[in-house]
């Protein structure tokens, strides 16, 4: 399994927001997810439910995927199998920090199949790690960035 994990300084509901936002990812992150939108096109990724369909072009792969949870913490697909060998179930959970003051987001990536073992971090799944970190930079830094403009969630994403 994948698993990386950044604090923002921001409430979970605006860190969702902006993750959620696909549209403006090109003024943030350019490096690993260029695309991800609903199959159905009247519907946001905000708006999915599970068993709706993304399609997604991760670092060079496009692929269809199933929207397995889509909640206030968790963003979550699953991928379809590679060859039959291997498949993903990537994970964004959006969690409160105890005190309330900001946000864990956790991304993680769990893989099963016959070639599940190499896509550890330590195997092909290193470049993964890196990818799903620069992701995490990025998305912290456009959340408070926002945050910084304005206080008011609403008022410094909509701007």
């Amino acid at each position: 399994m994948i698993e990386t994990q950044v604090e923002i300084a921001a409430p979970p509901s605006k860190v969702r927001e902006v993750l959620l936002d696909f549209s403006k990812y090109p003024e943030w992150h350019v490096s690993t997810f260029h695309l991800l939108k609903a199959k159905n096109s009247t519907k946001t990724l905000a708006t999915l439910i599970p068993g709706d369909v993304i399609c997604c072009g991760i670092d060079g792969m496009k692929f269809d995927a199933k929207i397995t949870e889509n909640s206030e913490n968790l963003f979550q697909w699953q991928g379809p199998p590679v060859a039959g060998l291997v498949a993903g179930l990537h994970s964004f959970y959006i969690l409160s920090t105890k005190d309330g003051s900001a946000t864990i987001l956790k991304q993680t990536e769990e893989f099963t199949g016959a070639l599940a073992f190499l896509m550890g971090p330590s195997l092909l799944g290193r470049k993964l790690v890196g990818q799903y970190r620069r992701f995490n930079a990025d998305l912290k830094r456009r959340v408070e960035e926002l945050e910084s403009k304005d206080g008011t969630a609403a008022g410094a994403y909509n701007t």
